[in-house]
């Protein structure tokens, strides 16, 4: 039973996002959840008793497939993350040396054309110290790149 109530505490921290991903097998269940959700903070003791209410009707309930679909929401979040950071070391590495676009095109299908302006806008930008979004827009078109 503490291990359904841990799985439905999981559940219960997910951001409204995540959380509306989220396949229930019952109604019930998502109900309890999104009344638990509702509860401010500092009603401990509603938010314990509701939280026992999911134990229990967690009892009832498949608990593999909502394991299996927060693993993979936690996958898919950490491919993001890894992706993002990419996009990072890309952009600072362009932006030190220009030249390294050909490897950046070589790994990643982007249009060169593009590419180049981006990085030439962006790095003009920065020496005069008036980066109004330049070296934002090449990060988009580098993580777009990545993330394709």
């Amino acid at each position: 039973m503490l291990a359904l109530q841990a799985l439905g505490q999981e559940l219960a921290a997910l951001s409204d996002k995540q959380f509306k991903k989220i396949v229930f097998p019952e109604d019930k269940l998502r109900e309890a959840l999104e009344f638990y959700r509702s509860i401010p903070d500092k009603k401990h003791e509603a938010r314990r008793r509701q939280m026992q209410f999911i134990g229990k009707v967690m009892r009832g309930v498949e608990p593999e497939s909502l394991q299996a679909q927060l693993e993979a929401m936690k996958n898919t979040d950490n491919e993001e993350k890894r992706k993002h950071h990419q996009a990072e070391q890309w952009r600072d590495r362009l932006l030190e040396d220009p030249k390294k676009a050909a490897d950046f095109l070589n790994e990643f299908s982007a249009d060169p054309q593009r590419l180049n302006q981006l990085i030439r806008a962006a790095k003009k930008a920065r020496e005069l110290n008036k980066d109004k979004g330049e070296a934002r827009s090449l990060y988009r078109a580098l993580y777009e790149a990545i993330a394709h």
